[in-house]
């Protein structure tokens, strides 16, 4: 009865934070050559739990308590993927999906050049792409043989992608994860598979999240402090003006400096623009970054204990109600963020609540 009581407690906490800002994203889904509908298809938000499937007609119904920061996916093993972007507010009901062609990709097999076994390589993929922190050495992806890997020695890069969306259970915070991976590379100086030599790394693709343990107080306690000392939290309390409260603070090279110097908050529901300061002195020397300019650079400590950097190549960017910019490519991590991968990341529609307010 205890347990009973604390779960309803922690779900009349959260209804407030929804309020009456429910939106509803709904229509039907057609092969585009036959004009059929097509069921079975997963529609989902990008890196949010906010997942639904067509029916037998095509038909679905997607509800969303908060506007938030991602594109709209629908997914189907038998269609190209078709993203929406942006989902909100559009009037459209139909969507056409476009079927799979089977291209076989030319793979170059020179006897005895072959630097680096499939084993080798997807030691370094996982590492590098579900990460090395506990929760990304729970992750387990159980359809492996979908990854296609390469090492090209003409362009020292760590090439892969998945033929099939990845399906990941991250065991530490009980999470389903479906990953369809679009890219994923590694830039080296050289021809190895060594991190010292590492000079770039990225993926991209899109995700959705299923909580295997919605009620499990361990898990929610693993997930919180995770959610932390992300950069959700942080764009969320850098919005809402409240840094210090989130125990984090900022830098310019070794000076503290108060968030109101470098940046202005404006509201526009149902989202906050953050917007850099002209003319303000953020330290952007020490980085460079090809063809595109850098509007400042901060250093963040979460707790006096995590130290981050971010480097900004916009002046100007919108954040959700959950703490989602709408501009995640044109923000750069180091240290402690930079180094999060699959394995730490929460959905993006993840609510905090704190302790105290479930405990009795």
């Amino acid at each position: 009865m205890m347990y009973m009581k604390k779960l309803i407690i922690w779900i009349l906490c959260i209804i407030p934070f929804y309020g009456l800002q429910a939106q509803v994203i709904e229509g039907t889904v057609y092969d585009s050559k036959t004009k059929e509908t097509v069921p079975g298809v997963a529609i989902y938000l990008d890196g949010t739990s906010i997942i639904t499937t067509s029916d037998k007609d095509g038909n679905f119904r997607l509800v969303v308590n908060q506007t938030i920061n991602s594109d709209l996916i629908f997914s189907h093993l038998s269609y190209e993927s078709l993203v929406i972007k942006p989902p909100f507010g559009r009037l459209e009901k139909v969507f056409f999906l476009i079927e799979k062609t089977n291209v076989l990709q030319e793979i170059r097999v020179i006897a005895g050049r072959d630097l680096f076994s499939r084993e080798s390589m997807m030691r370094v993929f996982k590492e590098q792409f579900l990460g090395m922190s506990r929760a990304g050495k729970s992750c387990v992806i159980t359809n492996e043989e979908d990854i296609v890997l390469n090492f090209d020695q003409s362009t020292k890069m760590l090439n892969g992608y998945s033929k099939q969306p990845l399906i990941i259970e991250n065991k530490y915070m009980a999470y389903l994860i479906t990953f369809e991976l679009h890219s994923f590379s590694i830039q080296y100086t050289e021809n190895t598979l060594s991190m010292e030599h590492a000079t770039r790394i990225s993926f991209k693709g899109t995700s959705s999240f299923v909580d295997q343990s919605p009620y499990n107080i361990m898990f929610r306690s693993r997930r919180d402090e995770t959610y932390l000392r992300s950069k959700q939290y942080f764009f969320l309390n850098l919005a809402a003006n409240t840094l210090e409260d989130a125990k984090f603070k900022i830098f310019n090279r070794l000076s503290r400096i108060e968030p109101s110097q470098y940046f202005t908050i404006v509201d526009v529901p149902p989202q906050k623009t953050v917007e850099i300061i002209p003319g303000t002195n953020i330290s952007r020397s020490h980085h460079v970054v090809r063809e595109r300019p850098i509007y400042g650079v901060i250093r963040i400590l979460y707790n006096s204990r995590f130290d981050s950097e971010v480097v900004f190549l916009t002046n100007r960017f919108s954040v959700d109600a959950f703490g989602n910019p709408d501009t995640i490519d044109n923000l750069i991590f180091f240290g402690n963020m930079g180094e999060q991968r699959l394995g730490d990341m929460l959905p993006r529609d993840y609510i905090h609540t704190p302790a105290s307010r479930i405990s009795r």
